[in-house]
Parts: structure tokens; C-alpha cells; sequence
């Protein structure tokens, strides 16, 4: 079933993916593939992607607009962003946000890859972690030390479903998760993941085209290297608009370094009362921070002293973010405030045309400017009109609203422009890519 928008323009299934696109290579490509054969090409695609921070709690490999023009040269009609406050959070929360996302653009089906592709062992899954049972097991590995994603693949085992706890099944399950929890409109619809591992860091020779991000990642740290070879074998694996971008990429600055000697910085100066109030920031890891920071010469030895069980490097590496992003707990009150469109093809303008004709997509915007101006027009306090970001935090007894959780979140986003044209040279792009084609 299709239907008719303004040029003539036909959009049958409205169809969405979470994405991170770091960088897309041909398994991103390969699902593509697989949703025009399953729904047509009438079907409109639209991608909620992370920007230029990614939930593994630090910089995109590639930044926003070079993930968008490449999406959008390989059959994506729409590319929305992520906002950085929840691109870089954990599963639970990445999940729960794009997916609303999805479902606040008014799209039919939310497609995603996972190991298997039957829904129902996935929606048996989540029935089951609701269980009393299930969560007194859950929380019986917990007290014992394990990770929150430990304890589930153990507590799963003893259903014979420890196999369940891998990188695309967790993001399934949350997604679903969210799917049912607020009865939301869009559905699931599974592509089975080919072959790479998501985390995977070596490549088997017999594989012809298939590489995840992080094993591409990984090779692109050689070729800064001098490694020709290296990049040359990266062809395969990637789209040729990803390789050209690649093949130029060249890292001038240990990114990760240099957020580690803010994060230190900012930790050490600012007021313990402050720093607890950053999202995911708790008594018992501030005193571990606070111990094992000054006696950490660099990021690898910090990481080291701060692991254990109950901390994951990553973790830590997503808290270090928030704290030099200022990411507080209050920006992470799951409503969406703005929805940033970072590109469009011709059939994806015609569908925003009539997503803005709308009442209720209001929030919908291609211009950052724009969603500046939603912001400046409706923060005020105490009478005194449009705060100023040192004013703002001056009234630090006064309950913290909407309007100010808008504020505070757009903040969080220019910190991040900032962090960008300070480690890259890389000024924000206000207008989205458009394609005309």
C-alpha cells in the first residue's frame, strides 16, 4: 500500500533504523538492500543516528555530515540526529530514545539487526526478564560483583538462554522493550545480522565483503600507520563513498587523550556537589574517581585503576563524557524537546513538508537555528527575560522545569560543537545535506 505526496512523489511502508554509521560499510548497506527487496522502493527510510558522539562514549570516527552524505548516497531518504545526551548513554537509554524518535516521525515498522530473527524468542525474552524469579536471580549475580550485562547472561544461562546476551540482541531487546513498555504504534521487524560481530577486532580470510565498524576502526588506526596494505583491504568492506573518505581520513590528535585531561581538569576543580549532579555520577563512583584520578599519569591507567567488576571501562569512558559534556541527571527526562534533521533526499523534503503541516511535528527542525530560537524564546527567570548560560546556573534552587531542561539540553549540544571545532578545526553545519535526487 502506497500513497501519494506533493511532486508525485509515492511512499508506500514508512520505514525506520537506529544507526551509528561508524563508518557505514557494506553490512549497513547489505540491510538496506534487504528493506527495499522486502518492502519496495516506494518504501520511505528514514535513520535516527548518532551524531558526532557515539554510545560507546566518545568521538565519531566519522563526523555527522560525512555519515550523512554517505546514508543518503546509498538509499537512505531521511537522517535524523540522535541528540548527543543520548547518543552516548547506555543501551537501555540509546534504545529508548531513538525508538521514540522513530515513532514520533509517525513510521510504520522500526527494522533492526539481531542473531536470530524471530521475534517471538525476543518478545519471550523480555517476558521473562519481567519475571519475579528472573530478577531475584538478576539482582543475586549483581550483589556478587558482575556487571549489570554479566548478571543477565548468567541469570539467562539458567534458562538456557545465556547466547541471548550479544551486542545486536541487547539492542533488539531494548528496543522492543520500549515498544511495549509505552505501547507505541511502530512494530519490529528483524534483518538477521550477516556474518561480523559487532565488537569483532579481526576478520576471517574467508570472508568476502562483511567487516563491522570496529574492525574497520581498528585497521584505520594502522593506516595512520603508513599501512597502504591495510587500507587498500578496507575496499572490500566498504562502499566506495566510505572509502574516499576514509583513504583521507587522518587522525591529527589523540581525541580520547585530550578528554581525559579535561574530564581530569573539570573533576578536580569543580565542587563535589556539582559533579554529583552529572547523569550516572553516584557517591560510591565519585570517592573511586576521587582516589584513583591523581595518581593516574594518563586515560590507560585511569581506565585501568578505575575498572572492576561493577565498573566497565566503558562506563567510565560515557561518565567522563557527561562530565565534561555537563550532562546533569535532570537533560535526561526522556521527552523529546526538538527533532534535528541532518539530511533528506526529494522524497524524504516531501515527506517533512507534510510531517510540518502537522500540529503535533511541530518539533520537527532542519535548521539548528531554529531549534536555538525554541529555546531562547521560552527560558526566563525570576522576570529577568532570556538567561544567559553564567545566569542560568546562578538560580540553582529553583525547581528546574521543561523550559530549562530544553535549555540545558541544547547547551549540552553546543559543548559538543565546541569539543568538535576545538579537536578537528570542524565548525557546526547550521543547514542539513540535501540530495537532490
Amino acid at each position: 500500500m502506497w500513497y501519494n505526496i506533493s511532486g508525485g512523489i509515492k511512499i508506500g511502508k514508512k520505514i525506520g533504523i537506529v544507526v551509528e554509521y561508524n563508518p557505514f560499510h557494506n553490512g549497513h548497506l547489505y540491510q538496506i538492500e534487504k528493506i527495499r527487496e522486502k518492502f519496495g522502493n516506494e518504501a520511505l527510510l528514514v535513520v535516527v543516528m548518532s551524531g558526532d558522539f557515539v554510545q560507546r562514549g566518545e568521538f565519531s570516527f566519522f563526523n555527522k555530515w560525512e555519515k550523512t552524505e554517505v546514508a543518503l548516497k546509498n538509499g537512505v531518504d531521511i537522517v535524523v540526529e540522535l541528540p548527543l545526551y543520548y547518543s552516548i548513554q547506555n543501551a537501555e537509554i540509546f534504545s529508548k530514545m531513538a525508538t521514540r524518535i522513530l515513532e514520533y516521525l509517525d513510521l510504520d515498522i522500526q527494522v533492526f539487526g539481531a542473531e536470530s530473527n524471530e521475534i517471538e524468542k525476543l518478545e519471550n525474552v523480555i517476558e521473562l526478564q519481567e519475571d519475579i524469579a528472573y530478577k531475584k536471580k538478576l539482582m543475586e549475580y549483581m550483589k556478587q560483583g558482575n556487571s549489570y550485562g554479566t548478571s543477565q547472561k548468567k541469570a539467562l544461562e539458567e534458562y538456557g538462554l545465556g547466547n541471548f546476551v550479544r551486542s545486536n540482541n541487547i539492542l533488539a531487546l531494548e528496543y522492543m522493550r520500549e515498544m511495549k513498555n509505552s505501547e507505541l504504534r511502530i512494530k519490529p521487524y528483524i534483518i538477521k545480522r550477516e556474518v561480523s560481530e559487532y565488537n569483532e577486532n579481526k576478520v576471517e580470510d574467508s570472508r568476502e565483503k562483511f567487516a563491522s565498524a570496529s574492525f574497520i576502526r581498528s585497521e584505520i588506526e594502522n593506516y595512520q600507520n603508513n599501512d597502504e596494505e591495510k587500507l587498500l583491504k578496507l575496499k572490500e568492506f566498504v562502499p566506495i563513498e566510505t572509502f574516499e573518505i576514509l583513504k583521507n581520513k587522518v587522525l591529527k590528535v589523540d581525541v580520547k587523550k585530550e578528554v581525559f585531561k579535561l574530564f581530569k581538569y573539570k573533576f578536580l576543580i569543580s565542587e563535589r556537589e556539582e559533579i554529583l549532579k552529572i547523569y550516572d555520577m553516584t557517591e560510591e563512583i565519585y570517592s573511586r574517581i576521587f582516589s584513583k584520578l591523581k595518581n593516574s599519569k594518563d586515560l590507560k591507567e585511569f581506565l585501568k585503576n578505575m575498572k572492576s567488576r561493577n565498573f566497565s571501562g566503558k562506563r567510565i569512558e560515557r561518565l567522563m563524557l557527561n562530565v565534561v559534556l555537563n550532562i546533569k541527571k535532570e537533560v535526561l527526562n526522556f521527552e523529546i524537546e526538538y527533532v534535528r534533521v541532518l539530511g533528506f533526499n526529494r522524497k524524504g523534503q516531501e515527506y517533512l513538508k507534510k510531517l510540518k503541516n502537522s500540529e503535533k511535528m511541530k518539533k520537527v527542525f532542519v535548521n539548528w537555528k531554529d531549534i536555538e530560537k525554541n529555546k531562547g524564546d521560552r527560558i526566563s527567570c525570576s522576570g529577568k527575560g532570556n538567561l544567559e548560560v553564567k545566569d542560568f546556573f546562578d538560580y540553582k534552587k529553583e525547581e528546574i522545569n521543561n523550559e530549562k531542561i530544553n535549555y540545558l539540553k541544547i547547551e549540552v549540544e553546543k559543548m559538543g560543537f565546541l569539543l568538535k571545532e576545538l579537536f578537528f578545526g570542524e565548525s557546526e553545519r547550521l543547514n542539513p545535506v540535501v540530495r537532490k535526487s
